[in-house]
């Protein structure tokens, strides 16, 4: 008879510990990276040069012009886009190119703040073993985690055996 309740207590064991080892695995949540977020800066330029080899102009006179180059620069032009949207910047009616006498200002103020939270991980088993008595002998005890603070018990003596869930609070 002692003989089937020893059995009977680690069959017991046996099928709470698979229990709570399977609800363990279920209620996992796995944790997730953010995305990373990128700022973009694209630059193109477009130049187009022209060289023609042209005959020299002729006076009435008969006479030749002297020049050997003849070189013409147009208005330089510059194409701004902030997130976007058209940003124009003009040249000054006495400026030969754009930031000849005149220049981009960029003011710009940032702020950051940093806040860490590192969530305690306590990974510590919170088995529990214990012996005790009542009016007719003694008495064991074994607790284990479940998930949280959700546990079970299983406790038992000869002749009388038990088991529990509990809720730490």
């Amino acid at each position: 008879m002692e003989k089937k309740y020893k059995i009977i207590t680690v069959l017991l064991c046996v099928v709470v510990f698979v229990i709570g080892w399977s609800a363990r695995a279920w209620l996992h949540i796995c944790p997730v990276a953010e995305p990373e977020i990128k700022t973009e800066v694209k630059y193109k330029t477009d130049t187009k040069t022209e060289i023609v080899y042209v005959p020299k102009y002729i006076y009435q006179d008969g006479s030749t012009e002297k020049t050997d180059i003849d070189i013409n620069v147009g208005k330089q032009e510059l194409a701004v886009k902030v997130n976007g949207k058209d940003f124009g910047i003009k040249k000054a009616d006495n400026e030969k190119y754009v930031f000849d006498k005149y220049k981009l200002q960029l003011n710009q103020t940032s702020r950051s703040d940093l806040n860490i939270t590192v969530p305690v991980i306590d990974k510590t088993k919170r088995w529990k073993i214990g012996i005790g008595a009542s009016k007719d002998g003694a008495v064991g005890m074994v607790g284990f985690p479940v998930k949280g603070n959700i546990g079970g018990w299983i406790a038992g003596r000869q002749g009388n055996v038990m088991a529990g869930v509990m809720v730490k609070i």
